[in-house]
């Protein structure tokens, strides 16, 4: 049961935060306060602490407590791409927790379909701003290149703009963009798999001309063969393949790799979504996770964690990257005007380990 004290500051709080007690306004006496609310004054003083500490409310001395300006309440711009209901796409489990952060730092977010923000006119979208005192933007890419289009109006609005989880590349646009070092996450994977004694690591990408063309989580196949090979993994192209997000290409390159002599003892996929159809074709050929064959995703998309065995992945912690964008925009003083500050930083990365993954059998080391 919710405490007394809990109940009075979430009563108080939504006060401030819908403005029904405006920035600047002053707060009846404790005595009255106190009685309208029903409760004593000390159960009132503890929530007045909790607001005070927040920053909501400021308490003078012999003259009263007032709501501060800080209190008011920022709106942010969310502009999503169509199709975020799609379980492939972080874009789903961005607004998760871009909503659950909104609700922490008391912000509202206009939520806009991209197809419809690039459908107003300039002049419609610097209404919009206006009418719904808008302070800065969400750009969310569903994790491929921006659109001209896109990138153009949204320049146009002259507000600080971040990328919650965005691609090399995309700072030159001019918004803030947060992302996952891919590079470094697939080599700390590589490097794992390595420690249970694999040197036959089969690293199965999706072809994503969408993203960056030509790249496999960060590398170029040069860079992957370079990095495999100084790490004294097995570097033969026929390790690395990148295929079309399709079944059947995918049970293709596969059954390649265990009709060779030399069949890969564990296989690294692009994402937890690849890694679920490979459990699926693994167990149609009669090869058993990690018996015969380790496994590991990407991404920890929902449902790698209740696959039999559970799948060992590396978080991309899509809600903390949710989290920080909301946080630079709170922080965009410190770089939208200043054309000479950083405009990209990496996103934290966890790697899980479950039951997918363990040593080569015997005769597979």
């Amino acid at each position: 049961m919710e405490r007394k004290k809990d109940q009075v500051y979430g009563q108080l709080k939504r006060a401030i935060m819908d403005e029904t007690l405006p920035p600047g306004s002053r707060l009846p006496t404790e005595i009255r306060l106190a009685r309208s609310l029903a409760v004593g004054q000390v159960t009132l003083r503890s929530a007045l602490a909790r607001l005070e500490a927040e920053g909501l409310v400021e308490r003078i001395r012999s003259r009263g407590t007032f709501v501060t300006e800080r209190s008011r309440r920022r709106t942010f711009l969310l502009i999503q791409p169509d199709g975020t209901e799609t379980l492939e796409t972080p874009s789903r489990y961005i607004a998760a927790g871009l909503e659950e952060e909104a609700e922490k730092r008391s912000v509202t977010l206009e939520v806009c379909p991209e197809s419809l923000f690039v459908a107003f006119t300039p002049g419609e979208r610097r209404e919009v701003v206006r009418t719904r005192s808008i302070s800065g933007v969400i750009l969310e890419t569903g994790h491929r290149r921006i659109p001209p289009n896109v990138a153009a109006a949204v320049r146009e609005l002259g507000l600080p703009t971040v990328i919650p989880h965005g691609l090399r590349g995309d700072a030159s646009a001019g918004f803030f963009v947060l992302r996952t070092d891919e590079k470094k996450a697939f080599s700390n994977a590589f490097l794992y798999l390595k420690k249970h004694g694999h040197r036959r690591i089969a690293s199965l990408f999706l072809q994503m001309p969408e993203e960056n063309p030509g790249e496999l989580r960060g590398f170029s196949r040069g860079e992957l063969d370079a990095f495999l090979a100084s790490n004294g993994l097995a570097s033969a192209r026929r390790y690395i393949a990148a295929v079309p997000n399709v079944r059947e290409a995918i049970r293709e390159q596969i059954a390649a790799w265990f009709g060779s002599s030399e069949p890969p003892t564990a296989i690294l996929c692009h994402s937890d979504r690849i890694a679920m159809r490979v459990y699926g074709i693994l167990r149609e050929m009669a090869l058993r996770v990690p018996d015969d064959v380790s496994v590991m995703g990407y991404s920890n998309y929902p449902g790698g964690q209740l696959l039999t065995p559970p799948l060992t992945t590396v978080d991309t912690r899509l809600r903390e990257c949710a989290r920080l964008a909301i946080g630079k925009l709170f922080e965009s003083g410190n770089w939208f005007a200043d054309a000479s500050a950083p405009r990209e930083a990496f996103t934290p990365c966890l790697l899980i380990e479950r039951g997918s993954v363990a040593g080569p059998g015997k005769d597979n080391g």
